[in-house]
C-alpha cells in the first residue's frame, strides 16, 4: 500500500503535530492502566483522549485534503469542498439561531425536570 506523502510533509513542516498522536497512544495507555484500577471515569476520560488524538492525527496528516485519492488531481480538498462564501454566512447565521434555540430548550427542560422525584404509593395503584 502506498504511504501517503502529504502526511510526511505536514508533520516534517510542523513538529508540534506529533502531540496529536503521542495523545492517542496516552490515552491508550491510560484506558489499560484505570480499568486495571476500577477508574471507570479516568478509563472513560482516556478513551476519549485516544479518540481525540487519533482523529486528529488523520485530520493533521492528511490537511488540506478532506478525502485524499491516488491521483492526487481528484483529491477533495477543503477548498473544493467548502460552499460559497453566501452559502457559508447563511449557514453560519442559522446554525448559531439554531444552537441558541437548541440551548435554550435544554435548559428549560432541565429546570422543568430538576430535582428530587416524590412517588406517592396511592398515585401508582399501590395503595390499600
Amino acid at each position: 500500500m502506498d504511504e501517503e506523502p502529504q502526511i510526511g510533509r505536514n508533520f516534517a513542516e510542523w513538529p508540534a503535530g506529533y502531540l496529536f498522536p503521542v495523545l492517542a497512544v496516552m490515552g491508550s495507555i491510560g484506558i489499560k492502566t484505570f480499568l486495571g484500577r476500577k477508574h471507570e471515569r479516568n478509563a472513560f476520560l482516556s478513551y476519549c483522549a485516544y479518540l481525540t488524538g487519533m482523529l486528529t492525527s488523520v485530520v493533521f496528516g492528511v490537511y488540506p485534503m478532506v478525502l485524499p485519492a491516488r491521483d492526487p488531481a481528484y483529491s477533495l480538498t477543503l477548498d473544493s469542498a467548502k460552499a460559497g462564501t453566501y452559502g457559508l454566512k447563511v449557514g453560519l447565521a442559522w446554525w448559531v439561531m439554531g444552537m441558541l434555540l437548541a440551548t435554550g430548550y435544554s435548559a428549560f427542560v432541565y429546570r422543568s425536570f430538576a430535582g428530587k422525584v416524590k412517588l406517592d404509593a396511592y398515585e401508582h395503584g399501590q395503595g390499600h
